[in-house]
């Protein structure tokens, strides 16, 4: 779909912008303006409730999906731990047996749900091939319990957890991915109308007028874009966070630093969430933050944006950080 000149994030403002400038124009004229099909300043006012809606709509997208990620890391971590106690225990109980060859190996934290599907059932079948041996060998651990008494059962009931948590990870991103396009399909015949409202008061007063001047715009503001700063990422295991470093502006008009960060498995500007700010001038250049870095295998994506008095902004490369 078609982008417009502004983002998702200042709707609102831009429309804002508009709503206050066009009352002063109706009074100017002496009567309401109005654009083509009769379209007035309260249609204006109407569609802005509406891109409201939307943009809380997207907002509550993002967090399920943040929330589904986080739930699905959670459990993957908790799931690799026992795999390994697992392994070990049928290395250590039944060794040169059937079940210590058939042993999977451990999912990695970036595997797909197909491989942790296929893991998680060879595990349930040799426990349960396990649990049904008679007689039961001398000293055998049978039925098979893991460490805190965690039983077949219980591993059963997490595999049904985990490959939820895997299906609401995709079903929270289609979710998002359909709010954000609803919010583009309702944003963009109001981009229209910004633009005709721009020409009918270009039309209707002569150069120099006040509110000529005062015409709020739908471009990106006069001025220049600034240059990215050179940024990098780790995690330090003494805070239990990330730390995002990066080297100071030398724009003059720099009035801020933002950290913004998106939960996927990749970054899309669409989906950035501000995670942090820091004005110009400021000292240490780094962010801190363990927002979705939830447990081991959890990975955030981050842009380090420069930010000028004018608004214009530019953003960094994009680095990520992995919780180990």
């Amino acid at each position: 779909m078609r982008k417009t000149n502004i983002p998702p994030r200042r709707y609102l403002q831009k429309l804002d912008e508009f709503l206050a400038h066009w009352p002063l124009v109706n009074t100017a004229l002496g009567s309401p303006l109005a654009l083509q099909g009769n379209y007035l300043v309260a249609n204006l006012t109407t569609d802005r409730g509406a891109v409201n809606t939307q943009l809380n709509a997207v907002v509550t997208a993002e967090n399920s999906r943040q929330s589904a990620i986080a739930d699905r890391d959670t459990r993957r971590a908790s799931l690799r731990e026992r795999f390994r106690q697992f392994n070990q225990a049928v290395r250590a109980f039944f060794p040169n047996s059937t079940y210590a060859a058939q042993l999977p190996r451990i999912p990695g934290l970036s595997h797909p749900m197909g491989v942790w599907a296929k893991a998680m059932q060879d595990v349930a079948e040799i426990w349960n091939a396990i649990n049904a041996i008679t007689p039961v060998p001398p000293g055998a651990p049978i039925p098979l319990t893991l460490v805190g008494g965690y039983t077949r059962a219980n591993f059963l009931t997490d595999q049904t957890a985990m490959l939820a948590a895997f299906t609401s990870v995709e079903s929270s991103a289609l979710a998002l991915e359909n709010a954000q396009l609803t919010r583009d399909q309702i944003w963009l015949p109001i981009y229209e109308r910004l633009k005709q409202y721009r020409l009918a008061v270009q039309a209707r007063f002569a150069a120099g007028a006040a509110l000529l001047e005062s015409l709020p715009s739908i471009t990106p503001a006069p001025g220049h874009t600034p240059a990215p700063v050179n940024v990098s990422a780790s995690w330090d295991p003494n805070l239990s966070k990330a730390v995002i470093v990066f080297e100071a502006s030398t724009d003059p008009d720099l009035i801020q630093y933002e950290l913004r960060g998106c939960f996927g498995n990749r970054y899309r500007t669409d989906e950035e969430a501000v995670l942090g700010s820091l004005a110009a001038g400021a000292s240490p250049l780094r962010f801190e933050t363990n927002t979705g870095l939830v447990a081991s295998g959890s990975r955030v994506f981050y842009k380090v944006y420069v930010i000028l008095n004018s608004g214009n902004e530019k953003g960094s490369r994009t680095v990520s950080v992995t919780r180990p």
